[in-house]
């Protein structure tokens, strides 16, 4: 489909319907029951989602109030969103936040400083993708310096990763 917001995301041009192409995911991996099973019957071989699930990489999706979900794994229920992503955060090597401001700002919040594993004392790596600067440079100004902040379109930032990384 390759479209965000009714457009093409490469040309930016207006795509008939492309509005709901999002809907239409969203009901495809409802019916399906998962996304692991929706990647898996529709063939999708590449992107965040698929590669998280391919390599076995756990994510926690959180929901907002504007959902037009609800993806399945999805949670609605802030309190239980919040406890996941810690669980994650306690355990996380390295995160990337990418173009979620309120997300990415809690994520640091909730992300320790460092990891202890074994005898050995070793950083935790923070990085925050968006365009607005206020977005990236928010969990710096809270005293968060293990972050590196990056401030570029997201969707150029993941196409310039993929093209780099194969």
């Amino acid at each position: 489909m390759k479209t965000a917001l009714g457009q093409d995301i490469y040309t930016q041009s207006s795509t008939h319907n492309g509005h709901y192409n999002h809907i239409d995911i969203i009901n495809g991996a409802r019916r399906a029951g998962s996304l692991e099973k929706f990647v898996d019957e529709q063939g999708i071989n590449d992107g965040v989602i698929h590669s998280c699930i391919k390599n076995k990489v756990p994510f926690v999706l959180a929901g907002s109030i504007r959902d037009d979900g609800p993806l399945p794994p999805v949670f609605s229920d802030v309190y239980k969103a919040q406890d996941a992503m810690r669980e994650h955060c306690k355990k996380a090597t390295t995160v990337i936040c990418m173009a979620t401001q309120l997300h990415t700002i809690a994520t640091g919040n909730m992300t320790p400083m460092y990891k202890v594993e074994g005898d050995t004392v070793r950083p935790v790596y923070i990085y925050t993708v968006d365009i607005s600067e206020f977005g990236v440079n928010k969990l710096r100004d809270r005293g968060s310096l293990e972050v590196t902040s990056i401030v570029t379109n997201v969707q150029d930032f993941v196409v310039n990763i993929a093209n780099n990384l194969l």
